[in-house]
């Protein structure tokens, strides 16, 4: 696989994180402290955010083992075998939510 089609299966599962991870409903209790004041406060609105902070907050911690990788092996840019390193780390902060 290329090391595109591996960023987008991490995309996929990190978004996938954003639905399901345990760590939604303490994100979504602290709405006020990351909400904007010109957001709307519905529900619908602040569990939309929450997914979103929950799925970036995946794409960087997972990615942090791939970028660690990198430099240990000091390799210039990031191949199939870093994108399959940071694929496994989205599936391990993932795997709680799918249990």
């Amino acid at each position: 696989m290329n090391p595109q089609t591996l960023f987008v299966a991490v995309m996929a599962v990190t978004l996938l994180n954003g639905f399901v991870s345990p760590v939604l409903p303490l994100v979504f209790i602290w709405s006020p402290v990351w909400l904007p004041e010109f957001a709307p406060k519905t529900p619908e609105a602040i569990l939309y955010g929450t997914s979103l902070i929950v799925s970036l907050a995946t794409l960087l911690l997972s990615g942090v083992p791939a970028a660690l990788f990198e430099r240990i092996t000091g390799r210039e840019g990031s191949d199939a075998t870093s994108m399959m390193i940071w694929l496994g780390a989205a599936l391990l902060i993932t795997a709680p939510g799918l249990v």
